[in-house]
């Protein structure tokens, strides 16, 4: 157990065993009418409640030896009977204390195992960041608007290519955990076709079969429990880079996703409007042919921001409900270093929003990699 643990388990055993011996000490020195050891009894039922499995076996046989020596050895004027039965009914108390402290350890217990198994499982869906590649670094955070959970309905992903850096930032429709199967079919689809398909176009493709597959799946199909339900979409945007004589150019591919944004090295913003706005990904069928992408050069010191519309269409609380200015706050940290940059994002996110996100949030800040000097 650590340190603060231990503290905050310390603070209320003791204020339970004050609470214990002022209520003893207080029915000794008052006149035996007054039969206030009765409301020793809360003694073990609150240690129960906010003490350790082990403080409420102690507080519960100090409550049942002070309550047996009070009605036993000490007496009183009353009569046998009501001793008797005073201590008993003490210790049927005390019995119940020490259960429900007993479930309430198994609980906490198996909801420790449950969150840690979630997190490896979720940790295996979404990596930490960052992510470095032979050329890029990307850098952001993640912030689940269910509460507890690591992950949601957004998703993202970088792969380092024989072809360039491969980057996947998308939102599943809908929100939390119910999000999770769409968007690991995504995750998957990616991470093969960023190894096979040469083009990112390509890869866009491959990708949006993958989910195509998860809707034809029995999995899918038990959890809508409708064959003809409508099926779920994910907003994406794919991004890669191309090198070529010692420059870099950014490629990417819009799929209903909110654009990204170029920071240069100058401190000036720029939205990149992609080259056609395409339909999420699993509306492909729609499309007469591929999705296309824009190549831009990506100066040096220049970094990419993309990010969700959990970033762009965060609101404000109360009756007026702005929208996040993004392009404003970007403007004027943008001479932040990118830790810096993101640490301040995500405060004044946090801030805007009243702490009360309304979507989950992902932003991602992609940027050349330090070359490193040979000694």
């Amino acid at each position: 157990m650590s340190r603060t643990a231990t503290l905050s388990s310390a603070v209320p055993f003791a204020a339970v065993l004050a609470y214990l011996t002022g209520i003893v000490v207080t029915d000794l020195v008052t006149p035996s009418y007054l039969r206030l050891d009765v409301y020793a009894a809360l003694a073990p039922v609150t240690a129960a409640a906010v003490c350790t499995y082990r403080q409420t076996v102690f507080v519960g046989i100090a409550d049942f030896l002070l309550m047996a020596a009070h009605h036993g050895v000490l007496g009183d004027d009353s009569s046998a009977v009501n001793r008797v039965g005073a201590v008993l009914g003490n210790l049927l108390i005390v019995g119940a204390a020490v259960v429900v402290a007993r479930l309430r350890r198994d609980g906490e217990a198996l909801l420790e195992r449950v969150r840690a198994t979630g997190e490896a499982a979720q940790r295996a869906l979404l990596r930490p960041l960052p992510l470095r590649t032979s050329g890029v670094v990307v850098d952001g955070f993640y912030v689940s608007s269910q509460h507890e959970a690591l992950v949601g309905g957004d998703i993202y992903e970088v792969v380092d290519t024989p072809y360039g850096t491969r980057v996947l930032l998308g939102d599943v429709r809908g929100k939390g955990l119910g999000t999770l199967g769409a968007g690991a079919a995504v995750l998957s689809a990616f991470r093969e076709a960023a190894y096979h398909r040469p083009d990112l176009a390509g890869g866009v493709v491959a990708t949006e079969e993958g989910l195509y597959r998860y809707h034809r799946s029995a999995e899918y199909q038990a959890r809508t429990h409708d064959a003809h339900a409508a099926e779920e979409f994910v907003t994406a945007l794919v991004l890669g880079t191309e090198e070529e004589a010692g420059a870099v150019a950014l490629v990417f591919v819009d799929c209903g996703h909110p654009a990204p944004y170029l920071i240069r090295a100058d401190g000036t913003v720029r939205e990149l409007e992609p080259a056609e706005q395409g339909l999420p990904l699993g509306l492909g069928e729609l499309l007469p042919g591929r999705r296309p992408g824009r190549r831009i050069p990506l100066p040096p010191g220049g970094r990419v921001l993309a990010c969700t519309d959990g970033v762009t269409e965060a609101r404000a609380p109360g009756g007026r409900r702005e929208l996040y200015p993004l392009a404003e706050r970007l403007a004027g940290w943008a001479a932040l270093p990118t830790a810096e940059l993101l640490a301040r994002l995500r405060a004044d996110l946090a801030r805007h929003t009243g702490g009360r996100l309304q979507d989950d949030v992902a932003v991602l800040v992609l940027e050349r990699a330090p070359v490193a000097v040979s000694g």
